[in-house]
């Protein structure tokens, strides 16, 4: 009988234990949501992602519509993704002018997570005492007057190049896939930029490799992934999209890996006529 009672009372603690944890969470959940703007009535689980994927309109026509019922500042809940709709000029100025450093963080899809880590990158670092270096080095060294002048002639290069690869296929009777040849060409420039070489070098089966483990980066990183909607399915990775992805970044990271090690076993060449930008990224000890 003793141990009844004990198990009863047991068993009532710990429900008033859970029903405390759910109302102090349903109470913050509430706080939440009364500091954001109005929207439409999320689903459970869901929440307004029919809305916007209707087969009656396309998505801006139905950001348009909703704007026109909750405001031009709106809140929607795309899966357990809370999310702020911007559709007016004004507001926009607002935000984005007075609001910048506020709003300057980014949502990290989980296509791009990895052990590699993201602080790395302008597109995928957050704003911070980091990325603020970052941007700094690409204004001074990258995207300044100066640096663009003197890479003309590598871009003059690349272009030239492309041309004669389309001419030795027409010549060849080959048919001309216009937009791989400007890929190609994209990927040349990079390389000559960053290496000063050409990665994509048809007698180079390196650089046809970092060209595919890139490609298949990109095209799996630009797929829709339920993960990013429903944060709670991450660890399974239902699409696979995350371990297809990274498996082409760790590759893609060892190959240009291989450049680097060169080039710092090299050093900087007193015969280059210019710097690149590996040279400065060394230079600033990066």
């Amino acid at each position: 009988m003793d141990y009844e009672v004990a198990g009863l009372v047991l068993a009532l603690l710990l429900s008033a234990a859970v029903w405390a944890l759910l109302a102090e969470r349903r109470r913050r959940l509430h706080e939440e949501l009364a500091r954001l703007p109005p929207g439409p009535r999320p689903w459970p689980v869901v929440g307004n992602i029919f809305q916007l994927a209707g087969a009656a309109s396309a998505p801006h026509q139905s950001f348009a519509r909703l704007a026109k019922r909750h405001g031009p500042v709106m809140t929607l809940h795309l899966g357990s993704m809370t999310t702020v709709v911007i559709s007016s000029s004004e507001a926009a100025r607002v935000m984005f002018k007075n609001h910048d450093v506020v709003l300057a963080g980014r949502k990290i899809y989980e296509s791009m997570k990895s052990e590699i880590g993201n602080e790395g990158s302008l597109i995928t670092a957050q704003y911070g005492p980091r990325w603020r270096m970052l941007r700094r080095l690409c204004t001074a060294e990258f995207f300044a007057a100066a640096p663009l002048d003197a890479m003309r002639g590598v871009r003059a290069k690349c272009v030239d190049q492309m041309v004669q690869y389309m001419r030795d296929a027409a010549a060849n009777g080959v048919g001309i896939d216009v937009g791989r040849f400007f890929f190609l060409m994209a990927f040349n420039l990079i390389g000559n930029l960053i290496f000063s070489k050409d990665l994509l070098d048809p007698e180079s089966e390196t650089g046809a490799k970092f060209f595919y483990h890139a490609g298949k980066a990109t095209e799996y990183a630009g797929k829709p992934n339920v993960a990013d909607f429903l944060p709670m399915l991450k660890w399974v990775d239902p699409q696979g999209i995350r371990r297809r992805t990274q498996f082409h970044v760790k590759r893609g990271f060892d190959i240009a890996g291989e450049f680097l090690k060169e080039r710092m076993e090299k050093g900087s060449s007193v015969e280059k006529k210019r710097r690149d930008y590996l040279d400065v990224l060394l230079e600033y000890g990066w």
